[in-house]
């Protein structure tokens, strides 16, 4: 879900509004005037740069910030100054601090360095009241035209401590100041305790920026917090300075300090500069200290010595016996685990302390060799839980970024994943000599009726279609799995069209080319048109990547590049799949929204991948007709010795594959093609339409106290609880006891354990009967 709208976004949203046109009866504003006479927004400006691509400034001359005269404005907008660009969809905003919206309309008493632009009220728009005043930040939340219709208290404390406390205030969420505006809250008291009732994060925000810090503050506000912790911690900022204050911060020999670390911990990200100067304040450890070389988690470069450490034990696994390996990665995760609670964690400071886990994970997944009587054996044990092993690779290697980071995690991945991978494999080529992979006598898909959406995936290999699953479980709904056997062999242009409504209406022939099959009707080759009127005329709409089609039929869609990033990228696969699968899931929240009842995920295909690439096997290209990385035609005269099967859609067609986890060219670290459960067993996933809640409340407010989070709900809520899930419909993922909504609307959940504070979760309000009515991602603690 998309975090709260703050004022910030309201704001950005009411400016970019400005330039807003007929496009029928006007030509498009050429810029987006913004004046400012009393500068109550300047504070914001380096904020608004960020955010605003296309954002001028009136002032002294400052290229790089986009900032300059008059003159240069004018410039700039002619597009004179080619440093200086924007995307074309942007209308340029100048902003104009100290100028009047009334000193531009009166373009004869108009200073002279300003005239330069009072041209431009003619052809631009002004951001400003409708009754032509300038926006003032107390105009903006309280107008009901344009602005934000809030209630504020009319005194001269409250106006001056909204100025003050700008650069705080935009970032409150927009439900929180409404609802404070209705019960009358909205005083020089609430906006004072953005500013001057958090020393802590005054103290840590002074910590990471000294001079910037104090630079940025009004009057006072440094005063204030000397007094504060000279009186709360015992320690003097003027006289002590920032390195010993940071030296006690992470000593903790104080309560307080303790306090402060802990909203240290809760948002790192917030103070950039403290890490650097912890570095500088660890204190040099005392003759005769027994503690002095024991590492603790307040000091970087305790981590880093740790990462270090660990880094180098995982480049020499490769020289122990395979047994000792797997214990050593279970050792290494017992002496690293704890790491990733430390707060360098959460600054992705610890990436091995991060891929130590899923190592340990793989080492205990490729303790048990896949095996099997049967083929069918072999393949639930692949699916009940070998899977597992795939996916802590990846998940390992998606945790390190660093050249030397990623050779130490694929060091110890090739050598325990790697012998387990091959053996598979190979059983399972042993297995199909024995019993084919079944054919065209099983279909791939089931019977569509309407109101299906199928959804076809490339490559979505089955640990990866879990990962989707549980996804789409946290964020839409229950969704069902099964697993099924691909056509061989195990590429788009075989498998793809075997697994679509249509197959039927598919052959093969003895002369096909790049395993591609053909039209039964004509022999013609099956290409993408073909192939999309063959799926038409079976009355399937046929959609685009973003179209949602009517959800009164059937449809055949595709979306997500997985085979396509795999094949460009290798084991750099491993960092896109979460964006990948979080694209997946929007995907199909759009096409149940529309009103699809259903939606079926299909793939064609698995994949292998390993560090450093697949092992090569040689087959000479002249006993070939067509050969692929893990595949080939072999011609009918020629005599191989590997492993060979039937082409899906032809009998008469050979198809041999490498052993193991060989490939026909050396370097390949991903690929398919060929026969291994990877390749070869896939997922299918169904979401159903969510059944229309029986209630119609809605989560109006949260707000978090401490580890307290109360809950305002609006509508009918009688008989509702509220909870707090990481997955939206398993009661099992609850981290706190469900609690019911008042009379009132007022609800609150308690979270018992603080060691999930900054941990991203679910809050849910379900009805009587269990079925979720309403969900807002939070953040425990706020």
């Amino acid at each position: 879900m998309s975090p709260p709208v703050s004022v910030f976004d309201s704001m950005l949203g009411a400016i970019q509004s400005a330039a807003d046109y007929n496009r029928d009866e006007t030509v498009p504003p050429v810029c987006i005037l913004w004046t400012d006479e009393k500068r109550e927004w300047e504070a914001l400006v380096p904020r608004l740069r960020q955010a605003l691509p296309a954002f001028l400034v009136l002032g002294p001359y400052d290229a790089a910030n986009r900032t300059g005269p008059a003159l240069w404005l004018r410039c700039v907008l002619a597009g004179k100054v080619p440093e200086v660009s924007w995307p074309a969809t942007s209308v340029p905003i100048l902003y104009l601090p100290g100028v009047s919206r009334a000193t531009l309309r009166s373009t004869e008493e108009c200073p002279n360095e300003l005239k330069p632009l009072a041209e431009l009220q003619y052809r631009g728009v002004f951001w400003s009241q409708v009754n032509g005043k300038d926006w003032t930040v107390g105009a903006f939340l309280q107008t009901n035209h344009g602005g934000l219709q809030l209630k504020l208290a009319r005194d001269t404390a409250t106006a001056t401590s909204i100025r003050r406390g700008i650069e705080k205030l935009v970032d409150v969420p927009l439900a929180e100041l409404k609802a404070r505006s209705a019960a009358g809250e909205l005083n020089s008291s609430f906006f004072d305790s953005l500013i001057s009732d958090d020393p802590i994060d005054d103290l840590l925000s002074w910590f990471s920026d000294p001079k910037g810090t104090r630079d940025r503050w009004e009057p006072g506000r440094w005063e204030t917090l000397c007094s504060r912790c000279l009186a709360d911690y015992g320690f003097d900022p003027v006289r002590d300075g920032e390195i010993r204050g940071a030296e006690l911060l992470g000593l903790q020999e104080k309560a307080t300090w303790k306090t402060a670390w802990k909203r240290y911990e809760v948002m790192p990200a917030r103070y950039p500069g403290l890490p650097d100067l912890l570095r500088k304040a660890k204190p040099k450890p005392k003759a005769g200290d027994l503690l002095a070389g024991v590492r603790s988690g307040h000091w970087p470069q305790d981590n880093e010595e740790l990462e270090a450490e660990l880094r180098k034990a995982l480049l020499q696994i490769a020289a122990e016996p395979l047994a000792t390996a797997r214990m050593t990665l279970k050792a290494l995760e017992m002496g690293h685990g704890s790491r990733r609670e430390w707060v360098w964690a959460k600054l992705n400071r610890s990436p091995l302390a991060q891929a130590i886990a899923h190592l340990a994970g793989l080492a205990e997944a490729t303790a048990t060799p896949l095996k099997g009587a049967k083929l069918a054996d072999m393949v639930k044990a692949y699916t009940d839980s070998g899977w597992r092993a795939d996916l802590a690779v990846l998940e390992s290697l998606a945790a390190v970024s660093s050249q030397q980071d990623r050779e130490a995690v694929s060091t110890a991945i090739i050598h325990v994943y790697k012998p387990w991978l091959r053996d598979s494999a190979e059983l399972f080529q042993e297995k199909t000599k024995v019993e084919p992979v079944p054919g065209k006598s099983i279909p791939r898909v089931s019977e569509t009726p309407s109101g299906t959406c199928l959804l076809f995936v490339d490559g979505l290999r089955f640990d990866v279609g879990q990962k989707l699953k549980e996804e789409l479980e946290r964020q839409v709904g229950k969704v069902d799995l099964v697993s099924q056997l691909v056509a061989l062999p195990s590429v788009t242009p075989t498998s793809k069209p075997a697994v679509s409504p249509v197959a039927g209406k598919i052959t093969g022939s003895a002369a096909c080319e790049e395993f591609r099959p053909c039209l039964a009707t004509d022999g013609k080759d099956l290409t993408p048109e073909r192939f999309r009127k063959l799926l038409e005329e079976a009355g399937f709409q046929v959609l685009s990547s973003t179209d949602v089609g009517d959800p009164q039929g059937r449809a055949w869609t595709e979306f997500g590049n997985i085979d396509k990033t795999g094949h460009n990228e290798g084991i750099g696969l491993a960092h896109r799949i979460p964006e990948l699968i979080r694209n997946l899931v929007l995907r199909v929240e759009g096409l149940l929204d529309i009103g699809w009842q259903e939606v079926r995920i299909i793939t064609d295909h698995g994949w292998l991948l390993m560090p450093k690439g697949l092992p090569k096997a040689e087959l000479p290209k002249y006993l070939t007709a067509t050969r692929w990385r893990r595949c080939a035609v072999v011609k009918e005269s020629a005599t191989i010795d590997l492993t060979c099967f039937e082409w899906f859609w032809s009998e008469n067609v050979r198809i041999a594959t490498p052993p193991g986890i060989d490939c026909f060219l050396a370097g390949e670290e991903y690929n398919h093609g060929g026969l291994s459960l990877q390749e070869c067993v896939v997922p299918q996933l169904v979401i159903r339409a969510r059944k229309p809640a029986a209630v119609s409340a809605k989560i109006e407010q949260v707000k978090w106290a401490g580890l307290r989070c109360k809950v305002k709900v609006t509508g009918d809520y009688t008989g509702c609880r509220v909870d707090l899930r990481d997955k939206l419909n398993d009661l099992k993922s609850s981290i706190v006891e469900a609690r019911p909504v008042a009379e009132d609307g007022s609800a609150a959940v308690v979270v018992e354990d603080d060691r999930h504070v900054g941990r991203a979760t679910n809050l849910v309000l379900v009805d009587s009967a269990g079925n979720v009515v309403d969900k807002q991602a939070v953040t425990v603690g706020g």
